[in-house]
């Protein structure tokens, strides 16, 4: 089927062209990506040996690398390379690279083709190697399951990406075109951003760099930097490595006082309780067993997913908005990494019940019609990955007739959640039919403990994914944690709905048949939290409901079908009155209350100490009913708030799902 034309590339092209000798060239800035003589001896000698690796990160848990100018990857495959080769059992390595200006996945195997030496790497890489996308991208490349590297792509300029980025960084390579044919990547506000994520720890963080130019060192030695000159490679007589002095004025720090970062916590186990067996819970314990943790996932039921997550069938679709909006933001990366778990999963042949069957969200309505053009527009994903289409378009993808035109989400369609928590929970240990009354800190560790007064647990940390229960917790009651109620319609195909092909979206959304049911949904009311427990049954109101929102779309769809025979599903699910999800460390409430008191009068936030948080206590709650698509980026960021590894989006988003936010919202109000 012909297309209409949309975005192919949301990010501007380098420009990639071929010199002789198959020397991949950006027309855009003038400049080869890697020497003439041999790009992978130039990484090995100008960034591993200039950064003093292997030997430097043989005695860290966790070693970071930022390297400004990813382009084809090179200098990443030569690291992972010499780590696999050298690594000892346990530590992690992170991989941050900024690139403005990335290469397609076509571009990016090209290129790599050169290196025949790297290609189980290069392959690797290129199964999970994005969409150019601005933003944010956590992968995880892997050769076998002992693979340890987490690579984040962070696509877009310069200092957007560094200034929404908040860790520690080990070495720095810095690798962008030359300083006069990219200056922007060469910049004083760069090199400040650099200080600003250096640290002085043990022999404090390096640098290496093949530009000796004039101010590229006076601004690096500036910023703090102590500098070398050394050996250059090929025909370049001379580089650069340098070692972080500290700054003679430390940098302005951009995190907040109150969404300040957890100490890494001295762990006796590595061993993480997690109340709550669905989606969050187990998607948690998915992302902390990546890092080698053992997880316990406690649960008041009987089973995995026995609440809302217990839904037979769920679509599989993004939420995106019109503009740059901190939800739309954070949902398109999640999306995004939704996508690759899955995958992941797939790959390890994992049974997750998924019709990849597509997704089409219509446009019904005159204004639903400019919102999607103002989405389209906006490009929170472009194609493939989204495809404006116009009405008879529409129709073919859905396999019947509608008047009305949408976006298209080739990669979405439906999935069973059941399957997909026990999925993610395979590795983990089970405490069904566990009801916990209370959490105890004793020795360092936290005793899980039973309404009966029995200790039934001990770990080092708990994770609260347990949605509205975690209000029954002192820990956690006072998080403004909403109900809303949902209710699903499983109703017999007639024959006009049995050629339905693809998952519609139109406020409420439709599946195809599948075991002789369509599911339609949802409801989306509001219920007292004091009764969530009790509002499960189901109604016929809602199946009404249900069915009207489809009428109102597909008049005639679903004329002749046998309402006595519907059946559903109802299920209250936890949401926040931001609409976003509740993600990290648990703060002390009234020490918080009191520490940031002056808020209330519009203090300056530089004049605050640090946030005091109830320690090994975090929250993963409030997923409402996105909860497919957002838990696995919300387990990743949460699994990083524990280990103390990198953020895997921008700090600005992590900062908008802190728990702490209410509390701040609060104070800033003076209703706190």
């Amino acid at each position: 089927m012909e297309r209409p034309a949309t975005r192919d590339r949301a990010m501007p092209s380098p420009g990639l062209v071929w010199e002789p000798g198959r020397v991949p060239f950006a027309t855009r800035f003038g400049d080869v990506y890697y020497s003439r003589d041999n790009g992978l001896s130039e990484g090995r000698h100008v960034f591993l040996k200039g950064c003093h690796l292997p030997d430097a990160w043989q005695s860290a848990d966790l070693y970071v690398i930022c390297e400004l100018g990813f382009g084809t990857g090179l200098n990443f495959l030569t690291t992972w390379d010499s780590w696999r080769r050298t690594r000892r059992p346990g530590p992690k390595l992170h991989y941050l690279a900024v690139e403005g200006y990335p290469l397609t996945a076509r571009e990016l195997g090209e290129c790599l083709e050169a290196w025949p030496e790297l290609h189980a790497l290069s392959r690797a890489l290129l199964q999970v190697y994005p969409q150019p996308q601005p933003g944010f991208h956590r992968l995880f490349p892997k050769i076998d399951v002992s693979d340890d590297v987490t690579l984040t792509l962070l696509m877009g300029d310069v200092m957007d990406m560094l200034s929404q980025t908040e860790c520690e960084i080990d070495a720095w390579f810095l690798d962008g075109f030359a300083p006069d044919k990219n200056a922007a990547m060469w910049h004083d506000n760069v090199f400040a951003e650099i200080a600003r994520l250096s640290h002085t720890r043990n022999s404090g963080s390096v640098l290496a760099t093949y530009s000796v130019a004039g101010d590229v060192r006076r601004g690096l030695d500036a910023a703090g930097f102590e500098l070398t000159r050394a050996p250059g490679f090929g025909r370049k007589r001379e580089m650069l490595h340098g070692r972080f002095r500290g700054a003679k004025a430390p940098p302005k720090p951009r995190l907040q006082p109150w969404f300040a970062k957890t100490p890494r916590a001295k762990l006796q186990r590595d061993h993480a309780a997690i109340i709550g067996g669905g989606l969050a819970g187990t998607n948690a314990a998915y992302a902390l067993q990546r890092r080698g943790w053992k997880t316990t996932i406690i649960d008041r039921r009987d089973g995995l997913a026995r609440e809302t997550s217990g839904n037979p069938t769920a679509a599989l679709m993004p939420r995106l908005t019109a503009g740059p909006a901190l939800d739309g933001r954070f949902y398109a990366s999640a999306w995004r990494f939704a996508l690759e778990t899955l995958e992941e999963l797939a790959n390890s042949g994992a049974a997750l019940h998924r019709e990849r069957c597509g997704l089409l969200q219509l446009a019904n309505t005159p204004t639903e019609s400019e919102r999607q053009a103002a989405i389209a527009a906006y490009g929170p994903l472009s194609a493939p990955a989204l495809l404006p289409v116009d009405a008879a378009e529409a129709s073919g993808l859905a396999g019947i007739t509608t008047k009305a035109s949408g976006l298209y989400f080739p990669q979405g369609g439906w999935l069973q959640p059941p399957a997909l928590c026990t999925a993610l929970a395979h590795n983990a240990t089970m405490m069904m039919n566990e009801d916990i009354a209370a959490l105890r800190q004793e020795s360092g560790a936290w005793q899980l403990i039973d309404r009966a007064g029995r200790i039934r647990l001990e770990a080092d940390i708990v994770i609260f994914a347990n949605a509205l229960g975690a209000l029954t917790l002192p820990q956690t009651s006072w998080l403004p944690l909403v109900a809303r109620r949902g209710q699903l319609t499983f109703a017999p195909p007639t024959d006009r709905s049995a050629s339905l092909r693809s998952v519609l979206a139109y406020g409420g959304y439709m599946t195809p048949a599948f075991r002789g049911l369509h599911t339609i949904g949802a409801t989306f009311d509001w219920v007292d939290t004091e009764v969530a427990d009790a509002a499960v049954d189901v109604r016929a109101e809602d199946h009404a409901h249900n069915l009207a929102a489809l009428e109102n779309v597909l008049p005639g769809l679903m004329d002749g079908a046998d309402t006595a025979a519907l059946l559903g599903r109802a299920g209250v699910r936890c949401t926040s009155p931001d609409h976003l999800p509740v993600i990290g460390p648990l703060p002390q409430r009234d020490a918080y209350l009191n520490a940031f008191a002056e808020l209330r009068h519009g203090h300056p936030w530089t004049s605050y100490a640090t946030a005091d948080y109830q320690p090994g206590l975090y929250a993963l709650l409030g997923l409402g009913s996105h909860g497919v698509v957002s838990a696995p980026l919300a387990a990743e960021l949460l699994a990083c708030h524990i280990t103390g590894e990198p953020w895997p989006i921008e700090r600005d988003l992590v900062t908008a799902l802190h728990p702490g936010r209410f509390l701040v919202r609060d104070l800033k109000r003076r209703e706190a």
